[in-house]
């Protein structure tokens, strides 16, 4: 063989493999400590979610620019892509503890969810009107359990004393308020003056309300709306809500969905009421801290970029 023609070979051989080596990620969007994510993976989710913001925003929502000047499709893959890394992690610290997700459990975790939407046929027409399969829909149930057993782990090893759950409330207590609250919906001021005329008179709240609140939801329950923190209601409506003493009845108040007239039947506010809640909120923050030093101490390589 003369040395032009096995300069050649030597040439196209180390071409092959660079090669090679260049294409070692094509099909990836990352890799967690070495153990891949795919681009197909990805397209899954991100189509699902896709369709998830069209239907509820329109076509074209993605497009639309936010105030980090990204649009809406460029912060959806950098959530999902997160999402998936974290999974990578969860999953891999499930294995590194020994905790294991049966397909036993995955089936109960899947026949209890058909139950509660109404069993199999509605659960079929759940798949079909998201488009998705049942592969995908299983998938995602599993890494669900994946987390819901590490966080349990976890949490399973923590103690909270007293003395960190009153330094919470010390510090917290004003934001982590609960009332249980009551409230009659009118569709125009007017209304509203006319039922706070009854209301004065002596008429009872719960009746006034399963008979005239258009909000048919709670008005079944004389008005109701359950036990809620700060930040679940509308800003108006909250913001009286919360200022009222337990029994106390607003003056009409004025949203964007109509006149309300408010009454707190029960507020949770002392250390006692609120204890088993600030526990909850310390272990939620403790668990958030431990997930996050997972991500910071893996190797992340990022090709979506």
């Amino acid at each position: 063989m003369n040395k032009a023609l096995k300069l050649i070979i030597i040439i196209m051989i180390a071409s092959a493999v660079l090669s090679g080596c260049s294409t070692d990620t094509q099909g990836l969007v990352a890799e967690v400590d070495g153990q891949p994510i795919t681009q197909e993976e990805f397209d899954k989710d991100f189509q699902v979610y896709k369709d998830l913001y069209e239907r509820q925003l329109g076509e074209g929502a993605l497009e639309q620019e936010g105030i980090d000047g990204k649009t809406m499709g460029e912060s959806l893959e950098e959530s999902i892509l997160e999402k998936l890394i974290m999974e990578r992690l969860i999953q891999a610290d499930n294995e590194e503890k020994g905790i294991e997700v049966s397909e036993e459990e995955i089936q109960e975790y899947i026949d209890d969810y058909k139950e509660s939407i109404g069993g199999e046929e509605s659960y079929q027409q759940f798949l079909q009107s998201n488009n998705l399969s049942e592969e995908y829909f299983v998938d995602n149930m599993r890494k669900e359990l994946q987390g819901q057993k590490n966080k349990e782990d976890f949490i399973g090893g923590l103690t909270v004393s007293e003395e960190e759950a009153m330094e919470y409330y010390e510090t917290n207590g004003e934001d982590i308020v609960e009332i249980n609250a009551s409230h009659i919906l009118l569709g125009s001021e007017e209304e509203a003056l006319s039922v706070m005329d009854r209301l004065d008179s002596g008429e009872d709240f719960a009746q006034v309300a399963t008979a005239k609140s258009m909000d048919s939801v709670s008005a079944v329950n004389g008005g109701n709306l359950g036990y809620f923190g700060k930040g679940q209601m509308i800003p108006e409506f909250e913001d009286v809500a919360f200022q009222l003493e337990e029994g106390e009845i607003s003056n009409v108040v004025k949203t964007e969905v109509g006149y309300h007239i408010i009454k707190v039947q029960d507020k949770k506010e002392s250390f006692e009421d609120l204890e088993a809640k600030i526990v909850a909120l310390i272990e939620e923050q403790e668990y958030f801290e431990y997930v996050q030093s997972l991500r910071e101490e893996a190797t992340i390589e990022n090709y979506l970029d």
